[in-house]
Parts: structure tokens; C-alpha cells; sequence
């Protein structure tokens, strides 16, 4: 039995709307995931001496490091799958964490789907794509998006997927604060005063706006806001406001990268707390984060990242003894 590495990619959500609830309480979404080159490693080995699988965690900022919990969703993808092939999944994973922890990247859901992907290549690929998504599903609704990787469109909960086509590959610089944001106290905060959605058009065979395809488009420059749980999560940390107006005063310096003399727009991912911005080229990546170095002084992390288009190959390592 082969031993496998496999890079796990953090997401942005460039769109996120709420539109409509469920009757047990669940919000149904129209979402635009986007996977980013910031990514997890995640290693399995044999482990023939084990009842189970195990999980040893490292990490690049010791800001995330976590303890290697029995609740890590990396672990419980690989009970899941044995249950569902009748294997026990003796398997020592590695994890080694470079995306920020509670941050809205997607970083636990993108293990969990890693580790999918691992069981399955270690056993000799007994489940098919649809099985795997099935799996996906019940560990969490964003699991099934890194089980494909790119830009899709996300319906449902997040989790009924079609590939979105016309999403240009670009850079990004990520601001992430020194504290997180709660999801389901963000979600509940944002159903306070929620209301149905006007009459949506159709994008990508999704109910969506009119004006998100000039979100999506014109490279997030505008300050159309594109994530409807944005003032929720301001309201109960509204320091995150503060950031945010941090950073725009931090981009209003002469010498902003011009784009028709718009400036990039500052927007939040998922339920918080990372917030992005857009950017051309790695130039003017590099460019927007160089100015942003101040908020590091309170903690933040800048960050850059690119698209990344394709998902992540899984890499063979070596055969035991």
C-alpha cells in the first residue's frame, strides 16, 4: 500500500447571498467558491500496528497550531470512509497547517475533503466520485467544494455544485484578523432581519442578482458588497469594520495602483473574519500588501494568493518496507 501527499486549498466565497431558509433552520445559499494556491499538506501512511487512523499536527505560524483532537475532521473523514467500505482505516496522517484556523478559508473543510481523497487512493479507489461526494456532504457543507476544486457556484447549503466558467484566474491579499468569527453566531445575528431576496436572475444556472456578474467581472473593485453576512459578522465584532476602514485608508496613498482610477474593493469571505482584495498581477499583489504591513503591528497576517484552477494531484511517496 502506497503512502500519499496531497496539498488541502483554502477558499474564498467571491459572492455569498442568503437566499431563503429551511424549515429546520439551515440558510440556503447562492455562493461563487474560489480555490487559492494557500494551501494544507496532508500526508497518509500505513500504519499497520494501529486500530485506526491517527493524526499528528504541525504548523508553518504558531498561531495555528491546533491539538491533534479525536474530533479533527481530518479523522473523522477517514472513519466515515471506512465505515462506508467495511475498512477499518489504519492510516497515520500528517497535517501540517499554512491556511489560518476560524478564519473563513475553508482550511478544516479542505483537510476533511484531503483526506477523502487520501483513504480512497489508499485503498485502491473503491468509491466514485459521486460516493465521495455523498461523504463530503456529511462532514460539512463546504466539503464537497474541495472535493472539486476551481470556481463553482454553490447552491443549497452550499453544497449542490456547477462549475463556474467565466471566473478570471487572479491574485489576492488576504487580511486576516488576530480572532475569528463564530458561523453559527454569525448566521443567526444575520436572521434577525433578514428578508427574502427580490426576484433573481439566473448566472451560471444559479439564482442569483443581476449585478453579481459585475462583481464577478469588473475584479472586485467596486464597493458593491458581495457577501450579505458581512454586516452580521461587523455587528458582533465590529472591530472587523474598523479593519476594514483600516484597510482602505491604508490603500488611499498616492501611488495606488490605478484600474480606470478605482481602488480594490475591500471584501470579507464566508462568515469572517479574512478579508480579501482583488488584484491584477503579483505586482500589484505585492504592491497592496507592502502598504498593508501596518496592521501586522495589531496582530493582522497579510497574506497573497492566486487562483488556483485545477484541484491538487495526489502524490505518491513510497511503498512500505
Amino acid at each position: 500500500m502506497s503512502s500519499w501527499r496531497l496539498r488541502a486549498p483554502a477558499k474564498l466565497n467571491l459572492v455569498l447571498r442568503v437566499i431563503g431558509r429551511r424549515a429546520d433552520g439551515y440558510h440556503l445559499l447562492t455562493t461563487l467558491f474560489h480555490a487559492g494556491d494557500l494551501c494544507d499538506e496532508l500526508t497518509a501512511q500505513p500504519s499497520p500496528e494501529a486500530e485506526g487512523p491517527t493524526l499528528e499536527l504541525t504548523a508553518g505560524d504558531a498561531r495555528d497550531a491546533l491539538p491533534a483532537s479525536d474530533d479533527n475532521l481530518v479523522l473523522a473523514a477517514a472513519r466515515l470512509f471506512g465505515g462506508a467500505t467495511g475498512a477499518v482505516q489504519r492510516v497515520r496522517f500528517a497535517l501540517h497547517k499554512c491556511i489560518p484556523h476560524g478564519a473563513g478559508l475553508g482550511g478544516g473543510s479542505s483537510d476533511a475533503a484531503a483526506a477523502l481523497r487520501l483513504c480512497n487512493a489508499m485503498a485502491a479507489e473503491p468509491l466514485a466520485a459521486p460516493a465521495l461526494h455523498e461523504l463530503g456532504c456529511r462532514l460539512g457543507a463546504d466539503v464537497p467544494f474541495f472535493l472539486q476544486g476551481g470556481s463553482q457556484w454553490g447552491q443549497g447549503v452550499g453544497d449542490e455544485l456547477s462549475v463556474a466558467r467565466d471566473v478570471a484566474q487572479r491574485w489576492f491579499v488576504l487580511v486576516v484578523p488576530p480572532f475569528g468569527c463564530d458561523t453559527t453566531a454569525v448566521y443567526k445575528n444575520h436572521s434577525v432581519d433578514w428578508k427574502p431576496p427580490a426576484q433573481p436572475s439566473s448566472i451560471s444556472g444559479f439564482q442569483t442578482r443581476p449585478y453579481e456578474d459585475s462583481v464577478v467581472h469588473n475584479g472586485f473593485v467596486d464597493d458593491i458588497e458581495a457577501n450579505d453576512l458581512t454586516a452580521a459578522a461587523e455587528r458582533l465584532h465590529p472591530e472587523l469594520q474598523r479593519l476594514r476602514q483600516r484597510v482602505s485608508d491604508c490603500l488611499a496613498s498616492p501611488g495606488t495602483p490605478a484600474r480606470d482610477n478605482r481602488k480594490p474593493a475591500v471584501h470579507m469571505t464566508g462568515s469572517g473574519s479574512t478579508l480579501f482584495l482583488s488584484a491584477r498581477d503579483a505586482a500589484e499583489a505585492q504592491w497592496v500588501a507592502a502598504h498593508l504591513v501596518p496592521l501586522e503591528a495589531d496582530g493582522c497576517r497579510v497574506l497573497t494568493t492566486r487562483s488556483l484552477a485545477v484541484l491538487p494531484e495526489l502524490q505518491a511517496f513510497g511503498k512500505p518496507g
